[in-house]
Formats: structure tokens, sequence, C-alpha cells
């Protein structure tokens, strides 16, 4: 019964989204030896590719409150994975991002309509809002997707470009006379969604374009880290 649930909540504390145990010291959402966790997680710079960024490895706990991001409805979760990301305070993503040509526009890789329905919101979008207040640059709108696509979770390098290719296109009429371009996302794997959001800007784009992402996942290992989320749902770059 819920009265129960709230009873308990009241003298345990409410459940950790890292670890699941109740706790009356959580900050909002992890317990301290979570937050110990996550911590020590955004220790490594992580950069999977030129021009790319990611705040923290795909582990059991980045994976769950990324989860929790896009699933639960916790969306105040981009800006506290960006607060806690040592890249950010200290690491290369600070100080490549405070050496790049300004202003900075954060560019969200688009959902599609129907995913924006089920979830109320574009996560990448989120996640870009906490980059631009943390450096002071703007949301830009600038992709739109053309296509709804299958999850990339199981797929191969090769059959997610086919899957992605084509799927965004540049909605930019003129583009800035200065600045720099960061493409936004939640998980980086092959590169496939983030390329595909690149090639949208065209060949003749004046302005540099980089890549950040929350997460970074091995391609190796993807599949096995995603298998049990649903097929459908799961759109990773």
């Amino acid at each position: 019964m819920r009265w129960i649930e709230n009873v308990g909540r009241f003298v345990f504390g409410a459940e950790c989204l890292g670890c699941g145990k109740p706790s009356r010291n959580l900050d909002p959402w992890l317990c301290p030896e979570c937050v110990s966790e996550l911590d020590r997680e955004s220790t490594v710079d992580l950069s999977p590719g030129p021009d790319v960024y990611s705040l923290f490895p795909m582990r059991p706990l980045t994976r769950k409150l990324v989860h929790a991001l896009k699933y639960k409805g916790v969306s105040g979760m981009a800006t506290y994975l960006v607060k806690h990301s040592s890249s950010v305070r200290y690491g290369v993503v600070r100080e490549d991002l405070s050496m790049l040509p300004k202003p900075l526009y954060f560019v969200p890789v688009p959902l599609h309509r129907a995913r924006f329905r089920e979830r109320g919101y574009n996560q990448a979008e989120k996640i870009a809002a906490a980059l631009a207040v943390v450096f002071g640059g703007k949301v830009c709108r600038w992709l739109r997707r053309r296509t709804f696509v299958v999850s990339q979770t199981k797929l191969s390098k090769e059959a997610r470009e086919r899957n992605v290719a084509y799927a965004f296109e540049c909605t930019l009429k003129e583009p800035p006379v200065s600045g720099t371009v960061v493409v936004v996302d939640d998980v980086f794997t092959t590169g496939a969604t983030t390329s595909a959001c690149l090639a949208a800007f065209g060949r003749g784009f004046p302005l540099p374009v980089k890549v950040c992402t929350l997460l970074y996942d091995e391609p190796a290992s993807a599949a096995a880290d995603f298998a049990a989320d649903n097929q459908m749902e799961w759109d990773l770059s």
C-alpha cells in the first residue's frame, strides 16, 4: 500500500538511484557512497575520437543514471551529471572548450516526434542546456530528425551507419560568422549518430564542429551493456 511505502521512506529514506538502498542522505538522487563512486568514474578524460569528448565511461552506475534521465523522467539528471564531471570542472573539456572560438553553440541531437511525446523532453537538449550554463554558450535547435530509426544497441558499426544515414537535416539558413558548434548527445558508441549529424551540416559549413556526450560506451561492450533495454528505446550515438 502507498501509505506504507511513504512511511518507509520517512523512516528509512528514499532509495538511491545508484545502489537502490534506502538512504536519508541523498543529494538528491545518490547516497554518499555512490556519489564517491561517480566522482571516481569522472576522473578519466575520455576522447573517443577526434574532436569528441565524453564526460563519463559507461559503467553500471552511470548507465543507471542515464537510464533515469531517459526513461524515468529525471530530467535534472543532465545538470547533475554535468556538474559532477571532473572533465567539465577542470579537465580536458574545460581546457579545450575554453580555448574554442566563441560563442559556443550547443546543438542537441534531435529526437523523433514519437520519442519526444513518450518522454516529454529531449535528453540531449537537457544536457546541452547544462553545458551552456557552465560554459556560457547557447542551445540551438539546428538539426531536425527526418526518419525514425530503430535502436542502435545490437547493430554492428556498419549497420549503425546505414541505420542513421541521412536521418538528420540542418535547419540553419544562414550560419553565424563566428563561434563553435558542439553537437550534444547522451551516449557515444561508434559515432554513427553524431557523424550523421555532422554530415547534415555539410562539407562547406564554416564553423568548427565538436561533439560532447555524457557517456562513452566501447563498441565491443555496448550490446552486453544494453541487452536488457527495450529494443526501440535506446538510440545510441
